[in-house]
């Protein structure tokens, strides 16, 4: 099932472009274009994300946004705003105004779907995602299967670069991180996680075929959550997963 974004926007240009990104991207998408329209819109269409401008004809985005968080039934839904006002002067309104995002336009496309994607709600049955960065195709392949029996989704990358896009893209619940990667070792990858806004709070722990005597340190300092050398004692990694990701399900 698509998911839907309510465009709310006075500009057609603008609201034509972003109708094209979303829909490229696999989204619905529906549109309002001032303030009035807004409010009966979202009541109408039941988005699961709002993308809201701020310089609104009919009351402007904050009055919209106001009026969103009153109503029972749009009290949680996420407001992304998107305006070229000055965003000094209006992030942290827009945030104390129950904004769970703002960007400046003109918005990088990737950066808007990035946004949308990391706020979209996510279903009740969802199962915790772990994202595994292992170079070595049968350590990566026996790791998957393991987790997938134990009730997890997983997805993967075999390098650090992919491993970092592949964070941003799927938003994993927790990450089992090689250190011997192609394109940057993990200790670095760890270091450009934690200092990522979106990503640093997503616990990494490390599997590794180095001795923990001389890299364990190392990697925990860098940010990891646990250290684990290879092959890892599946009981305790499991158990380790489930502890910060409050998976319930117990393995078969």
């Amino acid at each position: 099932m698509k998911h839907k974004i309510l465009v709310v926007e006075d500009q057609a240009d603008t609201r034509n472009a972003f109708g094209l990104r979303l829909r490229s991207a696999g989204f619905d998408v529906a549109f309002a274009a001032d303030g009035i329209q807004a409010v009966s819109a979202t009541l109408r269409e039941k988005p699961d994300l709002v993308l809201l401008d701020l310089g609104l004809p009919g009351g402007d985005g904050f009055t919209v946004l106001a009026r969103l968080r009153e109503l029972p039934a749009t009290s949680a839904l996420p407001v992304v705003v998107v305006s070229a006002r000055d965003a000094e002067a209006n992030r942290d309104r827009a945030a104390s105004a129950g904004a769970v995002a703002y960007l400046e336009k003109p918005v990088d496309g990737a950066l808007l779907l990035t946004t949308i994607r990391r706020n979209l709600p996510r279903p009740a049955a969802t199962s915790p995602r772990v994202l595994v960065i292992e170079d070595d195709v049968d350590t990566r392949r026996a790791l998957l299967m393991r987790l997938t029996a134990a009730g997890f989704e997983t997805s993967s990358a075999a390098d650090a670069t992919t491993g970092f896009g592949a964070a941003l893209k799927v938003r994993p619940d927790a990450i089992l991180l090689d250190l011997g990667l192609p394109a940057g070792d993990g200790i670095a990858l760890i270091g450009r996680l934690r200092s990522h806004k979106w990503l640093s709070g997503i616990p990494v722990f490390v599997l590794s075929a180095r001795p923990a005597s001389t890299t364990r340190q190392l990697a925990l300092d860098a940010g990891a959550a646990d250290y684990f050398e290879k092959p890892p004692d599946n009981d305790r990694l499991l158990a380790a997963l489930r502890r910060v990701t409050r998976a319930s399900a117990e393995p078969p």
